[in-house]
């Protein structure tokens, strides 16, 4: 796929309902960067939950539209390089015109955005088409684990935005409260869980010494896990130490440090285990297609994220039953209250994520430990509850309409 550098590049891919004389419903959803994430997998629920209407992606340019076009299968895809991640005065203009030139030329009754930089620019042109905007939330754009500048400026912006946007369909209770907290009127926070690929429902998964062999990992040794992307919000660097100090407090067996997932990280990840003598004790995967099996696989499952809304990897664990240990972003103190076998410590506190974790390994663990009611995961729910939030909305189909528009008969938190 050629991108081209300065204009809008669209490809047309799949038309929707034939020569059938009557234009179906049509949603453009606009996304900052489509990759392997919590967030793309929402842009996948929601276009699974609508199947009689026009799907639209316009995405930036970090964006791998080969995934996109295979997870989405759009009516169109619209590659848009000026959209990017990091604020940028002039490209962020260019790209609210270029926004504003596509709604108005696309004719949807639908706008629905997806992180935060596609938001606040999408929401914008969006207004500004007079077209109702609905937001997903799968982290927030604000709070610790910013720059103060940045935590500042996205409330403010988000307060504002508020006021035309919708309705927000929401991956947490913590983030429902968040932004609850700066403003947004509570009837319009939806909570919808994102999709994750949860356990069969006779509970049968390969075995430890299948998994570990198909993987090429040590049996005989415990297992922590690191699943997710490979970048800084994450904190993956931090993993080397933490292992340092799991070995250096002689744990016996001796722990093996997994790591699965892909990003600008992996290679920097790599050459501090090797520098600091860890080759033997530590394996990077790259991305696994089906994790679930390695999730009930491990030991127990670290996440070291400085920003979360819900973390995906944590519903697993918890769907398998493998302890977790976390730092308390929001959605992790939520998953230990619904009963998960987790543990919160204190973000950026690496010495108590690790005794935390040697807790964990040191203690009896003939089996699973408690699994959670996951019935807000499952496809059946999520469907359900994006048709509820998002249905009255596509169906008033202006701003002018969905000015007495209140909650869609969910409770918001």
């Amino acid at each position: 796929m050629t991108i081209v550098p300065d204009e809008l590049h669209e490809l047309p891919l799949n038309p929707i309902n034939g020569n059938t004389g009557r234009r179906p419903k049509a949603i453009v959803h606009i996304v900052t960067r489509y990759l392997h994430g919590g967030s793309e997998r929402r842009v996948v629920d929601i276009v699974g939950s609508f199947p009689e209407t026009e799907h639209h992606l316009v995405v930036g340019s970090d964006s791998d539209p080969v995934l996109a076009e295979r997870q989405v299968a759009p009516a169109s895809l619209t590659v848009l390089p000026t959209l990017v991640r990091q604020p940028d005065p002039w490209r962020d203009a260019v790209t609210l015109q270029r926004l504003v030139r596509f709604l108005r030329n696309r004719g949807c009754d639908l706008v629905i955005t997806h992180q935060s930089k596609a938001g606040v620019l999408g929401r914008t042109a969006a207004w500004l088409c007079r077209v109702p905007a609905v937001h997903s939330l799968s982290m927030p754009s604000f709070g610790d684990g910013y720059p103060v500048w940045q935590s500042k400026a996205f409330r403010w912006i988000e307060s504002g935005l508020a006021h035309v946007t919708v309705a927000y369909a929401v991956g947490g209770v913590d983030l429902s409260r968040r932004y609850a907290e700066i403003g947004v009127p509570v009837h319009k926070l939806h909570i919808v869980r994102s999709g994750v690929p949860l356990p069969p429902a006779e509970g049968v998964l390969a075995p430890k010494d299948e998994v570990c062999r198909t993987l090429g990992l040590p049996i005989d040794r415990p297992l922590i896990l690191y699943l997710g992307s490979l970048d800084s919000r994450k904190n993956v660097l931090d993993l080397p130490s933490l292992l340092s100090r799991l070995i250096a407090s002689n744990a016996s067996p001796r722990p093996y440090l997994v790591v699965a997932g892909e990003g600008h990280l992996a290679g920097p990840l790599q050459q501090t285990l090797n520098a600091a003598g860890f080759a033997d004790d530590a394996k990077l995967l790259g991305f696994v297609h089906h994790p679930l099996p390695l999730v009930a696989t491990a030991d127990v499952v670290v996440l070291l994220s400085s920003i979360e809304g819900v973390p995906q990897v944590l519903v697993q664990a918890s769907a398998a039953g493998t302890p977790f240990v976390a730092y308390a972003v929001d959605g992790v103190q939520e998953l230990i209250d619904l009963g998960a076998d987790g543990a919160a410590v204190a973000p950026g506190d690496l010495a108590a994520a690790a005794s935390a974790t040697l807790s964990v390994l040191r203690r009896d663990r003939p089996g699973p430990g408690p699994v959670i009611d996951l019935s807000a995961w499952t496809a059946e729910t999520i469907t359900r509850r994006y048709r509820l939030v998002i249905g009255p909305v596509l169906a008033a189909g202006s701003t002018r309409e969905m000015n007495g528009f209140a909650h869609a008969g969910d409770t918001p938190c």
